[in-house]
């Protein structure tokens, strides 16, 4: 296991190698166009500052809210400064308010930009917090599309009146109403919206959700090695016997989304595989057996840190739940114990080229046995082999 945990710790200071990069943009401060490189974070939450510099090679400086107008990184991330009335009601069920219309607070925001042009349509995220507005013209002003969630008793009522001001917006170029009912408050429907009513007034459309950062799902086999370990012990009679390590077969494929922000450097996966360890021999006059056949389900969060656009590093790290199949036992002279469902928590790290992947991921010891006196500690080292198929 140190041995395990000592060569993942040495991926660790290769996230200094592959930070967020600076890339080419411009910000506007008291009317004046600055262009520079910006740290591109492809922020999930809109930001408040923004980090750049004036050339590649000096040090970087930041801009606050207070000092920037709008800023803009490859043409493909914009935000723009608004001050706008914000309902700020609670969106968590248990804390729903009971009153239907908006409350209002007005704050200075940065509004990511989506789409623009004959009508203008922006995004406000803060956590679980997304909001949308939109304006017409050259963005002098932004209003918030509303949208609430209310208690009417035990029920959830909702207030859609974002589907009244779209259509107010945009019935000079299409008048059914029947259309806007439908309308979801989510981004996708509502940047489809804005595309479909600035293209059909014949003025350029600029839909920069194209090109922004977007969720995607990778299916992988992974195959692979695994070194295992187990100790059996008993805490009465203080007898021990410690299974050689064991080599094994590992079978598996994993699915896994990389999330739509921070420029893909985030995602979840779940990795079912087949695992087994079989293992004898002697304590003293006692005959030690050990036949353990499971699948292994982990389930866990994972972090990229890019070199160039084919080749990446990465760590992660796993909740797993083990699951027996067949009769598993651990035999210690007369006693037949049978091993249980067990959980614990995996560590692992690697390298991705295009569509080929390596790891080394380590499983923690953690309990298979479920008996008052008899303990069974099993913990694994695997070098998984992966092959992106989607």
């Amino acid at each position: 296991m140190k041995k395990a945990i000592a060569l993942l710790s040495l991926l660790f200071p290769l996230i200094s190698i592959a930070q967020n990069r600076f890339e080419p943009g411009y910000f506007i401060e008291n009317g004046k166009k600055t262009e520079c490189f910006i740290k591109n974070l492809a922020w999930k939450n809109n930001p408040s500052n923004i980090e750049y510099k004036l050339s590649e090679n000096e040090e970087s400086r930041t801009k606050t809210i207070r000092q920037i107008s709008e800023f803009s990184i490859n043409n493909i991330y914009k935000y723009m400064r608004f001050t706008v009335n914000v309902d700020r009601s609670k969106i968590v069920l248990e804390d729903l308010d009971t009153e239907k219309e908006p409350k209002w607070n007005e704050e200075t925001l940065l509004l990511n930009v989506l789409v623009e042009g004959k009508a203008n349509l922006y995004q406000y995220e803060e956590g679980n917090f997304v909001k949308y507005f939109y304006s017409t013209g050259n963005h002098s002003k932004a209003e918030q599309l509303v949208f609430k969630e209310y208690k009417i008793g035990t029920q959830v009522g909702k207030n859609n009146f974002f589907r009244q001001q779209l259509y107010n917006l945009m019935k000079g170029e299409r008048n059914d109403m029947d259309k806007f009912k439908k309308v979801q408050y989510k981004k996708d429907p509502i940047v489809k919206l804005f595309n479909e009513y600035n293209g059909n007034s014949g003025q350029k459309v600029t839909d920069l959700t194209k090109k922004q950062s977007s969720g995607s799902v990778n299916l992988k086999i992974t195959p692979g090695i695994s070194f295992s370990s187990l100790d059996v012990s008993n805490g009465v009679s203080k007898n021990y016997f410690d299974f050689e390590s064991k080599t094994g077969i590992r079978i598996g494929a994993e699915v896994e989304y990389v999330m739509p922000f921070n420029n893909n450097k985030w995602s979840i996966f779940a990795d079912p595989n087949y695992q087994t360890f079989s293992g004898s021999g002697r304590k003293g006059n006692q005959q030690v057996k050990a036949d353990y056949n499971y699948i292994e389900l982990p389930f866990g969060a994972r972090h990229y840190m890019y070199l160039n656009q084919n080749a990446k590093f990465f760590i992660d790290a796993a909740y797993v739940l083990a699951i027996p199949l067949g009769d598993p036992y651990i035999q210690f002279g007369g006693s037949k114990l049978d091993i249980e469902k067990n959980s614990g928590l995996a560590l692992g790290g690697g390298f991705s080229y295009k569509q080929y992947s390596v790891e080394l991921r380590h499983n923690f010891s953690h309990e298979l046995l479920n008996y008052a006196y008899w303990s069974g500690s099993y913990n694994s080292t695997c070098i998984i082999l992966g092959y992106k198929l989607l």
